[in-house]
């Protein structure tokens, strides 16, 4: 629902009419990112790294409650599931939660996002995820007139609400 760019492989092996049905549910998922038909992977690079197409400190200064929605539902089994707290968050017990629950949970969880008040850091610390893999940055300063809160939002297939939230929660201090 959110990847940058789509890619659909080995567009070779099937029938123009079964290219077009699977275009048309994927476009149901996302439509507007950039849509390449691949054999073999075969891709220029330049078309799908290094493009910058998201940022999330960009989305949430024009989307401020972009990261609010909290159990939408994109397609049969697949769904989000967001969190928020405005206890900070323990990096050390957030590093090991994350760590473990994508080790563990990785292949179902499709995306991960969020933005989180790290105690002792003044900075907002920002991450997002794709299965199993997670990159994070330190982003803007907290300004005065802004809420101190953590958000984590979820995409994917079969999520344990409950425990997700119960398992970020247990990484707030207080």
């Amino acid at each position: 629902a959110f990847a940058d760019v789509l890619l659909l492989n080995k567009v070779d092996l099937v029938s123009a009419e079964e290219l077009a049905a699977v275009e048309a549910r994927v476009r149901k998922i996302n439509a507007f990112a950039p849509l390449y038909h691949t054999q073999n992977s075969e891709i220029d690079l330049k078309q799908i790294l290094n493009r910058g197409a998201f940022d999330l400190n960009r989305i949430l200064e024009q989307e401020p409650h972009f990261l609010d929605h909290h159990h939408h539902h994109h397609e049969e089994d697949v769904a989000s599931v967001g969190i928020t707290t405005d206890k900070p968050i323990d990096p050390d017990k957030f590093e090991a939660w994350i760590g473990t629950l994508l080790r563990l949970k990785g292949q179902d969880i499709f995306r991960s996002k969020g933005i989180l008040n790290v105690t002792g850091s003044n900075r907002r610390f920002v991450f997002q995820g794709v299965h199993m893999q997670m990159n994070h940055s330190w982003g803007n300063p907290w300004r005065g007139r802004d809420t101190r809160d953590s958000r984590i939002v979820f995409i994917g297939r079969d999520l344990d609400a409950d425990a997700l939230r119960d398992g970020f929660l247990n990484c707030a201090k207080g």
